[in-house]
């Protein structure tokens, strides 16, 4: 199956080294993959065509694919690739989990790239990193393996469960030169972790946090830059794709290594967007992408980097589909969520139903077991997000709430995070 964008372009225009490894990635799909050889043969290309005309003329051609073609691909590619050693999955909060069946060779080369990128955030084998996860551990073990392949002098996943407050003593007592972590769950640490190092004699040699999974929250930047003297680095990946680029020590967007993907932007309806970024993956061999629409909205920053790293830079803003306007005030799905559930131990699940009726009604579809904090969620969103607040107190929309079986969230089927039935 294919999307319904439209019109992608590259970001930039490729050297002719890269042009050619462009080529040699749509030979080895095409030779490879009958799921992709089936969308060469309905664009008319053939394998002739793609060693005789320009790589960026024939990748024109094909349609932007997505995960329904991803997951024929990795069915087939547990017969068609030898040495599969591991599988990643996507988290599953968009829908149904993506799945990335990796090589023995993939396996070695992301983690080596891992490491490049850890570099290029300023981590060197002096450091001590911490890759802080919940229980159970699953993000970060690669992570701490490309920490690894670094040569840090410590690299550890150290796990917060339920009492992470009382857990947080022992990370303080390691004392990490640096930490990789999730955004929202290092958000909600930060208090309890400061405590934590005045409790173990105030000392703390933390000078990077390395963010991966989100987009990262102004004042959590703020508050590290300023109140901790720590840097902020956000890393930029996907399940489907592996590693894809990382935030360099001038903090101007997240430089994306072109000599590892050829990408491509397709146009966005959002405003404050310069469109959806399109991957196609040049050393990826397990499960490779050719056109593959990741669903991130992003916006590309212009000129030359000052750190000198010759790659164009993006921020990744949010989601297709995540984003949303009521009487001209942009809202993004990520920064709801937390904010309603800002008052809780932990972070749950919740979708926005946005309907008209005649005013603009904004409906929070939270699990059952939310209805008896309804107020307190209600208050959290109107005192976190401030032009929501406006409009409600305003009477130029509502905020209404309805509660569901959990089952509803966690269906196989795609549920929309934001359903927009205006």
């Amino acid at each position: 199956m294919t999307s319904v964008l439209r019109g992608a372009t590259p970001l930039e225009r490729p050297t002719l080294p890269v042009e050619e490894r462009i080529r040699a990635a749509l030979h080895y799909a095409h030779s490879t993959f009958a799921a992709y050889r089936s969308l060469f043969e309905r664009a008319g290309i053939s394998d002739k065509t793609i060693a005789n005309c320009d790589p960026l003329d024939v990748i024109g051609r094909l349609p932007i694919t997505d995960s329904d073609t991803l997951a024929e691909v990795a069915s087939e590619s547990i017969h068609a690739i030898d040495g599969i050693v591991d599988m990643e999955t996507s988290s599953g909060t968009t829908g149904a989990r993506k799945k990335r069946f990796i090589s023995n060779d993939d396996d070695v080369r992301d983690h080596e790239f891992m490491a490049e990128l850890f570099c290029t955030a300023g981590i060197t084998k002096n450091d001590r990193a911490a890759c802080v996860d919940t229980d159970p551990v699953y993000l970060m073990v690669s992570f701490a393996r490309a920490l690894d392949v670094l040569g840090v002098e410590e690299a550890y996943v150290y796990s917060v469960g339920r009492d992470y407050e009382q857990g947080l003593h022992g990370l303080a007592r390691l004392d990490p030169t640096a930490i990789f972590a999730v955004p929202s769950m290092f958000e909600r640490l930060l208090s309890p972790l400061r405590r934590a190092y005045e409790t173990a004699g105030g000392k703390r040699s933390l000078s990077r946090v390395v963010f991966v999974g989100e987009r990262i929250p102004h004042q959590l930047r703020t508050e590290l830059n300023a109140n901790w003297g720590v840097q902020v680095f956000g890393y930029y990946g996907a399940a489907e794709a592996a590693s894809l680029g990382i935030e360099c020590a001038a903090h101007d967007y997240i430089h994306l290594f072109t000599n590892r993907n050829f990408f491509e932007i397709c146009p966005s309806e959002h405003s404050g967007s310069d469109g959806q970024i399109v991957v196609t993956s040049l050393v990826q061999r397990t499960v490779p992408l050719l056109r593959y629409a990741l669903g991130d909205e992003i916006v590309v920053r212009q000129g030359t980097c000052p750190c000198g790293l010759p790659y164009p830079r993006v921020d990744v803003i949010g989601r297709a589909g995540d984003n949303f306007s009521i009487l001209g005030s942009q809202f993004h799905y990520d920064s709801l969520l937390r904010s309603a559930y800002s008052r809780h131990d932990e972070i749950g699940y919740m979708q926005l139903v946005l309907t008209e009726t005649p005013r603009d009604v904004l409906t929070v579809v939270m699990p059952e077991a939310m209805r008896p904090h309804e107020e307190s969620i209600k208050a959290s969103l109107l005192s976190k997000q401030l032009e929501l607040e406006f409009l409600v107190s305003s009477k130029l929309a509502s905020l209404e709430f309805a509660y569901v079986n959990e089952a509803y969230f966690s269906r196989s089927r795609k549920m929309k995070l934001v359903d927009d039935q205006r």
